[in-house]
């Protein structure tokens, strides 16, 4: 190497470290849940070992992640459904194969939502009564009620259908109609567990830390957008959790699986997760949450 590129390289490592933040575990702490919620009992009583996750983007799974792979651990069989999927490079794989038996689109062609090529920002929150309109309903529908049919899960996980994380339509879409078919019926399921935060990591990490970071990329904040237009003051409260620090390994491996393209959006919901080691992260984030919708009473 040149003497003029070995300076030009030195230059682009200082500015880059220079730049990035300086993250302490005492910073880090602020974002960690302050709550408790009752330990989930259930799965460790279900029989049939079978659970299927439905979200609208395979990296949805990513705060439900820990849970999932400590379910695989335990002899779980539990297989991903997703309207979007990523390959990890050289590897022709989905990285849902670490945590579980790999994503599988629930459509054949992908085509699920109108319009999103006159979008300039897809990812901000609509109308619920708009949902319907904008998104091929009965065709996903559809889709699901085989998907689940044929594999036969006892639960389902997704997340919350009220603001589907911070109020991107595709999770409010896809979260809505798995909780209908449950309610109506036409899934057979015994429970849906809704990945949410709490009240404290919402608060701290999506309101207070990403909110203005959006504003200051120059992009509309969809969580705020979402508590307005839904008249809503955040996801629904967890009703249990389930810790994970013994699966720490497989998560942080799970998410820092992914290219740029997704670990970028990562980093605004799970802030700083590669500045630290497994161990020290998941010890800190010990726990995931969730909202059990029940099976509807006869």
């Amino acid at each position: 190497m040149k003497y003029w590129q070995l300076v030009l390289f030195g230059l682009i490592v200082f500015n880059y470290s220079g730049c990035r933040e300086k993250i302490t575990l005492e910073d880090l702490k602020k974002f960690a849940p302050t709550e408790t919620y009752p330990d989930d009992r259930y799965l460790d009583t279900v029989s049939v070992k079978r659970a299927m996750i439905i979200v609208a983007h395979d990296d949805d799974d990513c705060a439900m992640s820990g849970t999932i792979a400590k379910l695989t651990a335990n002899g779980w069989t539990i297989k991903q459904m997703s309207l979007q999927n990523h390959i990890v490079p050289k590897t022709g794989k989905n990285p849902a194969d670490i945590i579980c038996q790999g994503n599988e689109l629930l459509l054949d062609d992908g085509h699920y939502r109108l319009g999103t090529d006159t979008m300039k920002h897809p990812y901000l929150p609509i109308p619920y009564e708009e949902i319907k309109k904008q998104f091929l309903t009965e065709k996903v529908a559809e889709a699901i009620i085989q998907k689940v049919s044929e594999f036969n899960p006892s639960v389902v996980f997704t997340l919350d259908d009220v603001k589907g994380g911070y109020g991107h339509p595709e999770h409010i879409f896809i979260s809505r109609l798995v909780k209908d078919l449950f309610e109506e019926g036409k899934i057979e399921v015994q429970k849906i567990y809704q990945s949410v935060y709490t009240d404290h990591m919402e608060t701290e990490i999506v309101d207070k830390w990403l909110g203005p970071r959006m504003k200051k990329w120059g992009y509309p904040d969809a969580s705020a957008m979402a508590n307005e237009m839904y008249g809503i003051s955040g996801m629904p409260e967890p009703t249990v959790q389930i810790y994970i620090s013994d699966v720490a390994e497989t998560k942080m491996k799970y998410l820092k699986s992914y290219d740029e393209d997704v670990r970028k959006n990562l980093r605004k919901f799970i802030p700083y997760y590669e500045e630290f080691d497994a161990s020290t992260y998941f010890g800190l984030f010990d726990r995931e949450f969730f909202r059990v919708i029940e099976k509807p009473a006869p």
